[in-house]
């Protein structure tokens, strides 16, 4: 489905992804035309967090949705990696927008069972001003 610098965020391989960006390869780079989905997103839903990192020092756009209107934020969430998320909402990453399935990062918040990672990421949100009432 993937492939180029997209696949090797997917997969993990961060040494080809950071080639491939010193190579010039556009951090945004979009070759996967219906899916529409950047390397940010793809690595933050698989929970590749260096890559994520990586990506946003790079100047990855952490708000970009595909054309079912998910982002990293909601990729993320949606797979459960948390870590990646509380970086996302480092970086500014949107909550509130709702994606295909009619669910905001908010909403996928509200799922993580893990207390600790909750209120790390609604600490980084209240930092921003960002939780939702």
């Amino acid at each position: 489905m993937f492939h180029g610098i997209t696949k090797l965020a997917e997969e993990g391989e961060e040494a080809g992804v950071r080639r491939m960006l010193e190579e010039g390869t556009p951090v945004d780079y979009i070759g996967n035309g219906r899916f529409n989905m950047t390397p940010l997103q793809v690595a933050a839903a698989a929970g590749h967090l260096e890559i994520v990192k990586l990506l946003l020092e790079r100047g990855a756009n952490v708000n970009h949705f595909d054309h079912d209107d998910f982002s990293p934020v909601t990729s993320a969430a949606r797979a459960g990696k948390w870590s990646v998320v509380k970086v996302l909402a480092e970086h500014g990453g949107d909550f509130r927008k709702r994606d295909g399935h009619g669910k905001s990062g908010y909403d996928y918040l509200r799922r993580c069972r893990g207390r600790r990672n909750r209120a790390a990421i609604e600490a980084v949100l209240a930092e921003r001003g960002s939780m939702q009432a």
